[in-house]
C-alpha cells in the first residue's frame, strides 16, 4: 500500500532590513529598482552572503508555529549552508 504524505510550501515576509543574500534594504517607498546591488542582479563574480537574521526569524517563526521541528530543520540548514558556502569558496 502506498502512504500519503502531504507537504507544504509556505512563502512569508519577515521584517528583515536588509535582503536574504546581500546588504541591499527591503523598504518599498523608494525609486523602482534603486534598492540593487550586483548580488540582487545576479552579474557574473557577485557572490551571495546569507542573512543571518533571516535564518534566526525563520527558525524562530517555524518553531512556534511548530511547523518544523527544531532539531532536524537546524541541522538540515546547517549542512546546506556548509554545502553553499563550500560552492561559493
Amino acid at each position: 500500500m502506498f502512504e500519503v504524505v502531504i507537504g507544504l510550501e509556505v512563502h512569508v515576509q519577515l521584517n528583515t532590513k536588509t535582503k536574504l543574500f546581500c546588504s541591499c534594504p527591503t523598504s518599498f517607498n523608494h525609486i523602482q529598482n534603486s534598492n540593487t546591488c550586483p548580488t540582487c542582479l545576479a552579474l557574473p563574480g557577485a557572490l551571495p552572503v546569507l542573512n543571518k537574521e533571516v535564518v534566526h526569524k525563520s527558525i524562530m517563526l517555524g518553531t512556534a508555529l511548530i511547523l518544523i521541528e527544531s532539531h532536524t530543520f537546524t541541522l538540515t540548514l546547517q549542512l546546506h549552508i556548509k554545502l553553499l558556502s563550500s560552492i561559493l569558496q
